[in-house]
């Protein structure tokens, strides 16, 4: 799992919280210590969140903060490997809320979802509207592979490994997709926003959003519903479903089943 999530405060009295999401990664093997290249930046990333999201400071001064010492972990880390010419490095999504008096600001890089329930009981989110503009297709060629027998994730990460390192060189890029990385230009991408008069947050990574965008379970609103009744349950739908279509060929994505993480929150 290359996923993760923490919380500043106690569960009576949260202060920020957050969601991790580690690109799986498309080298040939793992270079960094960890169970993988993402999961060590995720790890990285969470363990500088846990002192970060405490402090009295601004959602941007976090996350310069952040980046900096992400550079200063991947400078040390980098320096003890000889990296093949065409090594993909590590990356994360991140979504972090945290309280400002009576007002939740959050920022976010990559296709995390975040979805608030204001007292008027309406609803608002950052939904995972960021997409990459090649998954379609390479989801198709993976579902036509995937009839023909069982293919392993592994074998089509090698397979579509040129199209996906080409698309991940335009992150943080115009026209690219945001993400955390050791690297100053991810501050130019992120997403601010600020919610006044909310009762109810879920943040989640896009294998739990899966519930919503790719599988229909749920509308937004009632997606937010039933994961503040019982986050577990609708991880078990997902499950359900992906374990009822594990051939991807009813519902076209890389994957079968993604990490999926979420953290509801009640006011």
């Amino acid at each position: 799992n290359e996923d993760a999530w923490g919380t500043v405060g106690n569960n009576e009295d949260v202060e920020a919280a957050w969601v991790l999401d580690g690109v799986t990664g498309i080298n040939e093997r793992n270079y960094l210590p960890g169970k993988t290249d993402a999961a060590w930046f995720v790890e990285h990333a969470h363990t500088h969140l846990l002192r970060l999201a405490a402090e009295n400071h601004s959602l941007s001064e976090i996350l310069a903060n952040l980046v900096d010492l992400l550079i200063e972990d991947w400078r040390l880390a980098s320096a003890q490997f000889n990296f093949p010419l065409d090594y993909d490095p590590p990356a994360t999504c991140l979504l972090l809320v945290k309280r400002y008096e009576n007002n939740w600001n959050v920022v976010r890089l990559g296709d995390c979802s975040f979805i608030a329930r204001k007292n008027d009981g309406t609803i608002d989110s950052l939904a995972a509207l960021q997409h990459d503009l090649i998954s379609d297709a390479l989801a198709e060629r993976a579902k036509q592979l995937r009839a023909t027998g069982t293919v392993e994730i592994k074998s089509l990460l090698a397979e579509f490994r040129p199209q996906l390192l080409a698309q991940r060189k335009t992150r943080n890029t115009a026209g690219g997709l945001s993400v955390l990385n050791p690297d100053i230009a991810a501050l130019k991408f992120a997403e601010f926003r600020q919610f006044e008069n909310v009762n109810q947050f879920l943040l989640c990574t896009d294998g739990f959003y899966r519930a919503v965008d790719c599988y229909d379970l749920y509308s937004d609103a009632s997606f937010m519903a039933a994961a503040m009744k019982d986050v577990e349950s609708v991880l078990r739908n997902i499950r359900n479903v992906e374990a009822d279509d594990k051939n991807c060929q009813r519902f076209i994505r890389l994957k079968t089943a993604d990490d999926a993480t979420a953290v509801a929150l009640s006011i």
